[in-house]
């Protein structure tokens, strides 16, 4: 897998969440290397078996590495799947940065790119996506990684809405933060359930320009 770092905004740029990694990364090339291996292979892993079922030793075999190796980067289980995780959002963070000629048109049309590219990259990634959901009913630390995942977005979310009603574009009687909060659910939702439950039962644009005219509607967006 790629590593994805920059983070982006449907309106306004905002960090990604912070990472939940149990150690540093290496400072060699050959460490780097040997935990990037072990990442790969730990997606592939629970992609495949789930958090339950997966196995350390599964995960060590994939990558080609012996046990002893793998916990010189991991510490456990949940911690390199927190670390895949991790990088799946910087992914679907990064994703969705809108570039700088799109910026520079219409908010609909942001918005628009922004929605369709963050369905692309949560449905390269819906495996994974739903492993987590999975994990995060019974494990409390997983759960808060969660809870911080979409708190990040819907911060994102709520600065760009802001910036919206303070440029007279948007409907300044809505609640920037509650209305984001129905924004991100309604976005984060459809995708759980068009790409884990229900896999591709939308064609793309017709998931895109759907969810487009919802967001626009529903905060008053004047042209």
């Amino acid at each position: 897998m790629t590593r994805a770092s920059e983070a982006p905004a449907r309106e306004v740029s905002a960090p990604a969440p912070a990472s939940l990694l149990d150690g540093d990364v290496p400072a060699t090339s050959r460490g780097r290397r040997t935990r990037e291996r072990l990442l790969d292979a730990a997606a592939v892993v629970f992609e495949r078996d789930g958090y339950l079922d997966a196995k350390i030793v599964d995960i060590t075999v994939t990558a080609g590495v012996s046990s002893g190796t793998f916990y010189t980067y991991f510490p456990s289980k949940e911690a390199i799947f927190t670390a895949v995780i991790t990088d799946v959002v910087d992914r679907l963070f990064a994703a969705a940065v809108v570039p700088a000629d799109v910026r520079r048109g219409p908010a609909a049309e942001r918005i628009e790119y922004a929605t369709r590219a963050y369905l692309r990259a949560y449905s390269e990634h819906a495996g994974l996506m739903a492993i987590l959901e999975q994990a995060a009913t019974f494990n409390p630390r997983l759960r808060e990684m969660r809870r911080g995942i979409r708190h990040s977005f819907r911060n994102r979310t709520e600065k760009g809405l802001r910036h919206l009603q303070e440029q007279g574009r948007a409907d300044p009687a809505l609640s920037p933060r509650c209305t984001a909060e129905a924004l991100t659910s309604m976005v984060s939702n459809f995708c759980y359930a068009s790409l884990v439950l229900e896999a591709d039962s939308y064609q793309e644009d017709e998931a895109v320009q759907t969810l487009t005219t919802l967001w626009t509607r529903g905060i008053g967006l004047s042209a």
